[in-house]
């Protein structure tokens, strides 16, 4: 037995959370982060999407392709895939940790309104790779979002903005 490789064909299987897969479309930018080179990031898109999801690990399968391969490769290496499914071009980021219910869509966030704690129910665009998530609703730019929420929350209660 033996394999064959056909150079500038080497192909990366990713197994993505079906809680993430809405956003994935064929030709989409990823980049591939081989086990033996986490130094060299190798540029692909995504060519393939599998058309059923495991129903065990509730994970979807996608093929990427690599754009300029490697001179050398080991098969069955374990790779990070990172696919760029959009880009924000402005947004407002409050860790997914500081959301209340968060259903995937939506969720509650703690605000400081006219120096009192209070709840508002937004809607979310994207998930960032370091789990936060960017408010798509008409939350007035000077209403400051908690980033942590302590167990002393409660509406009404006295509280104050601090800069980072």
């Amino acid at each position: 037995m033996f394999t064959l490789v056909a150079r500038g064909s080497l192909w990366a299987l990713a197994h993505v959370d079906e809680g993430r897969a809405g956003g994935l479309a064929l030709g989409q930018p990823a980049t591939v982060t081989m086990r033996s080179r986490p130094d060299a990031p190798i540029a692909g898109e995504v060519v393939r999407i599998g058309l059923e999801s495991d129903r065990v690990t509730e994970e979807q399968r996608v093929y990427v392709r690599c754009r300029q391969c490697p001179e050398t490769v080991f098969l069955g290496e374990q790779a990070e895939v990172v696919i760029e499914t959009g880009r924000l071009a402005e947004a407002r980021l409050v860790p997914e940790a500081a959301v209340h219910g968060f259903d995937g869509a939506a969720g509650t966030v703690w605000t400081i309104e006219d120096g009192r704690l209070a709840q508002r129910r937004v809607r979310f665009a994207a998930r960032t790779l370091d789990a936060r998530l960017a408010i798509t609703d008409d939350l007035p730019a000077g209403v400051p979002v908690a980033l942590r929420v302590g167990p002393g929350f409660a509406v009404g209660r006295a509280a104050r903005a601090v800069s980072p």
